[in-house]
């Protein structure tokens, strides 16, 4: 879906960056600049930026940089398209769509989503009030649900008639097999998807209710779970239940837990765990995970691990090289789940996730707990098991650390345990990068900024993208050796880059963003100047190299002492700009990279 540009421009513009970031950090003046502690990541003393003027972000600790639809998408979590939405509607701007299905289609969505939110309602109050409802608020009190659960999560009942919902909304049968709450029925009419079923209202990360669970009663009919069925609004792969309630706390503390029931969440919530998410019937994927990883990398799984086996190994050791996640193991109880441990054990919930192992260590560990090592025999069965779970793993170094560990548990030679780890994977061709957060605290790791250009071509690009009436006609690309700011060079001298900065790589982004909110601290033509003595010093440099013949040397020799009292004169502030422009005249004649030719 496209948003016509002028409308986009006419966001953009009148976007208060400052004002925006204002409703998520305490900002202070410094100079020209905004700053304050980042909201990405935690920091003790302030290292975001923001320049208000240019209508960008940069934070020195962590990176992250962009322009105010930038921001929103990290602070809200949403794609590009709902981020515009946002800004449009804080701003009174009326969008219009690039293509009219676009439009079409955005309101066929919003139909549906408005009568998902209708049932959402209903089925709340219903259980608050029905008749019908009675022995379900009997039975919610008795599983620890008092009336302060059922407000915050909104559950409500499905009454046990055909067509109560249906005839509730009164709208047409396709509306409402198209939004997964109901389908046509033998004589005419519709009938409701779910019948006499305690209903969860399942949302998007924004709040927004996409689809519903419901749980069959105690005297119910199977299946124990009934979900609603794959719709333009509900993705099953995708859909974390909780994820709306429980983001900003999973942001704070860099953990989500992930429980395979709607009521496992509600436990922790109850529990003190407020950064719990659930699967809605289905197994974890690669697309729950994408979208995990965007809050927090450290994923704590809620359920029973134990029979994982290699496929779910296999599963998330890829998403841990992946998307640079971080999976851990609860040790929840034999026969129990977060919801049940929530109501007769808080303490020992909260104890467990605290406690929350690597997979490969919770593997092992349960192999070594149930293994007998007080007997030789215990001992080898243990060191075989426990081999090959080792040998599954794809990191070369972390098969060698839990060997010597393991080896050590069960009293057997490193070697020998070497011997049994048979068939080990490939190593991946590059360890998985750290996950850049906070260096201040909560066990994070120490952030590990990127490489950078040398000085003298970062200053460059800072004065061509804040004075560049005083320098785009001096800068030159022969005055750029680093790839990144080459790239960066070519983004900041082209026509209208200042909406084009994500579309080039990560790292020129990324600087770019950094450059726009720092200040230039000298003279802009000084900086040219620092940056041609580099460009002269690599030209006499090659010429020393190239150039082996008496007569070759002669021959430059006129040019080598005109650059010489050029360069002197740079240095000089009465005689610098036309120095500069000398320079730069005659390098504009030079073939590139080729000092013999000069």
């Amino acid at each position: 879906m496209g948003i016509h540009d002028e409308d986009l421009q006419r966001v953009k513009v009148e976007s208060d960056l400052a004002g925006i970031v204002s409703q998520y950090v305490a900002l202070k003046k410094v100079g020209q600049r905004f700053s304050g502690l980042c909201p990405f990541h935690n920091e003790k003393t302030p290292s975001f930026s923001v320049n208000a003027d240019e209508g960008f972000f940069y934070c020195f600790g962590c990176q992250k940089s962009g322009d105010a639809i930038t921001f929103v998408r990290e602070m809200e979590h949403l794609d590009f398209v709902g981020a515009v939405e946002w800004l449009a509607n804080r701003l009174g701007i009326a969008l219009r769509y690039t293509d009219s299905s676009d439009g079409t289609n955005r309101k066929e969505r919003q139909e549906l989503s408005d009568l998902l939110e209708k049932t959402a309602e209903f089925y709340h109050q219903t259980l608050r009030s029905g008749k019908q409802a009675g022995k379900v608020r009997s039975y919610l009190r008795s599983r620890g649900f008092d009336s302060e659960t059922v407000e915050q999560f909104r559950i409500g009942y499905a009454p046990d008639e055909w067509d109560a919902l249906a005839s509730h909304l009164g709208v047409a049968t396709e509306k409402l097999e198209a939004a997964g709450l109901g389908r046509p029925g033998q004589r005419g009419g519709a009938i409701d998807f779910f019948r006499d079923r305690v209903m969860f209202p399942v949302c998007d990360a924004n709040g927004v209710v996409v689809g519903f669970g419901g749980r069959m009663l105690p005297d119910g009919q199977q299946p124990k779970y009934k979900n609603t069925p794959h719709t333009r609004l509900y993705d099953k792969s995708k859909v974390l239940y909780g994820l709306h309630w429980a983001k900003k706390q999973i942001v704070h503390a860099d953990e989500i837990i992930v429980c395979e029931g709607y009521t496992d969440v509600i436990g922790c919530f109850r529990a003190g765990l407020d950064r719990a998410v659930a699967t809605c019937g289905t197994a974890l994927t690669d697309e729950h995970v994408k979208t995990m990883v965007r809050f927090a990398k450290r994923i704590v799984i809620a359920f029973d691990a134990d029979g994982a086996g290699k496929a779910a190994a296999d599963r998330f050791y890829e998403w841990e090289h992946q998307h640079n996640a971080e999976v851990f193991v609860a040790a929840i109880p034999e026969g129990t789940d977060p919801g049940q441990l929530a109501e007769e054990n808080p303490a020992a919930l909260t104890e467990a996730i605290n406690a929350a192992e690597p997979f490969l260590s919770y593997r092992i560990n349960r192999v070594l707990d149930r293994a007998d090592l007080e007997r030789v025999e215990g001992r080898a069965r243990a060191a075989a098991d426990t081999g090959a779970i080792i040998a599954e793993h794809p990191n070369e170094v972390v098969r060698d650390q839990y060997l010597v560990e393991t080896a050590q548990k069960v009293r057997v030679d490193i070697e020998q345990m070497r011997r049994l780890i048979v068939n080990p994977p490939p190593q991946q061709a590059n360890t998985p990068t750290p996950p850049q957060d906070s260096p201040d605290s909560d066990n994070r790791r120490e952030v590990t900024p990127p490489a950078q250009p040398p000085p003298v071509e970062l200053n460059v690009l800072r004065a061509l993208i804040h004075q560049p009436e005083a320098v785009s006609a001096l800068v030159l690309p022969a005055m750029f050796t680093d790839p990144v700011a080459v790239e960066a060079y070519s983004l900041v001298t082209s026509e209208g880059w200042r909406d084009r900065v994500n579309d080039f790589s990560q790292p020129v982004a990324t600087l770019v963003g950094r450059l726009l909110v720092e200040e230039v601290d000298a003279d802009p033509v000084e900086l040219v100047s620092r940056a041609l003595d580099a460009v002269i010093h690599r030209w006499n440099t090659q010429l020393r190299y190239d150039v082996n013949d008496i007569e070759q040397l002669r021959k430059h020799q006129p040019i080598v002492q005109w650059l010489a009292q050029r360069q002197e004169e740079m240095h000089s502030d009465q005689t610098r700009a036309a120095a500069v422009e000398a320079i730069v005249e005659w390098l504009r004649t030079q073939p590139a990279n080729d000092a013999s030719t000069r």
